[in-house]
């Protein structure tokens, strides 16, 4: 009896956090699909930007006025956006929130803001406005108008923390997908070889068909792009990816870049960071990196991967045929 005989996909989907999430096991284990679930449902009530009675609004309905105790994980991780934002300051930075909010990108805007709106929101972005007060265990920001935004992290750090969530019911094989961050547990049940086959979404469609296939152990893979938040006016297209800089979506060669390691979190920061570099300095980032690998797509659809990627050929299916960069 062959592996894909013996084994069963059991799916679950449930619309969240403004996409759906998808928990594919190869067990029935219904106690670990209801606990990712309400894990999940209590995320959101913590980090939503977009719901006004989460931990996350409250410190930012505080900014300026007072400080807000949140509780331990809460605090790592506004303590983790933070850190990034300073080490990577010219691409990834947690006070983008003013900027999402004056654009709409997603959310209904299909304008572009004025310069003032744009100069105004850029004053309230400043890292060392921030105050965290690790033995209270508060956050304070200390202008009226910032606002914290953790969608360029928060879901891979639930990512992480399902995989361990999972291991702890006993499943030792599953796929968690969270809309464009893929994180992946154990071996592949249906595989001869055990590996993985993750995509590599085309971003010329919209019906996710990929681009190549990589073979891989278990790996996180998240990826960033300008074709799933936009507007467009004329033959000029306004991503969400904003430059805290600037204040507009950023220029980039890259359309899409895809981060591979063992670490979601780090792999969504660097899923920026990346897109801000651009295909040949973001792949000279990642190679210097340990255990972490990168796909870009430029602005021709031409594949560039990293060093580690290249020595393994036969792991990127379609990589011949769609890699003509370099």
């Amino acid at each position: 009896m062959s592996n894909a005989t013996k084994h069963k996909k059991y799916i679950s989907q449930f619309p969240m956090m403004g996409t759906i999430i998808s928990l594919t096991l190869f067990e029935k284990n219904d106690s670990a699909v209801f606990d990712v679930y309400d894990y999940l449902q209590q995320m959101d009530q913590v980090f939503s930007a977009n719901r006004p009675d989460s931990v996350l609004a409250k410190i930012n309905q505080n900014a300026g006025k007072q400080s807000v105790k949140v509780s331990k994980k809460c605090f790592g991780l506004i303590t983790d956006a933070v850190a990034y934002s300073k080490e990577y300051s010219d691409s990834f930075n947690v006070l983008i929130g003013p900027l999402v909010k004056t654009w709409k990108i997603g959310f209904g805007g299909h304008q572009i803001p004025s310069q003032d709106e744009i100069d105004h929101d850029l004053k309230l972005i400043h890292l060392d406005e921030v105050r965290l007060n690790q033995k209270q265990r508060t956050v304070y920001l200390t202008k009226k108008g910032m606002q914290l935004d953790l969608g360029a992290i928060a879901k891979g750090y639930f990512a992480d923390q399902i995989i361990h969530r999972l291991a702890n019911h006993g499943v030792t094989s599953g796929i968690i997908n969270l809309g464009g961050n893929v994180q992946v547990l154990g071996q592949n049940p249906l595989a001869a070889n055990s590996l993985w086959g993750i995509g590599i979404r085309d971003p010329r469609y919209e019906d996710g068909r990929s681009l190549a296939v990589v073979h891989t152990t278990a790996k996180t893979f998240v990826t960033s792009g300008i074709r799933e938040r936009y507007f467009k006016i004329g033959n000029h297209i306004y991503h969400h990816i904003l430059n805290p800089q600037t204040g507009y979506p950023e220029k980039s060669d890259v359309v899409q870049v895809t981060i591979i390691t063992d670490n979601s979190e780090l792999a969504e920061v660097l899923s920026t960071v990346c897109f801000f570099r651009g295909s040949q300095r973001g792949k000279q980032l990642v190679d210097q990196l340990p255990n972490v690998e990168a796909i870009f797509v430029n602005q021709n659809n031409e594949l560039i991967t990293t060093n580690g990627l290249e020595k393994q050929r036969e792991g990127v299916y379609g990589y011949e045929s769609y890699r003509k960069a370099n």
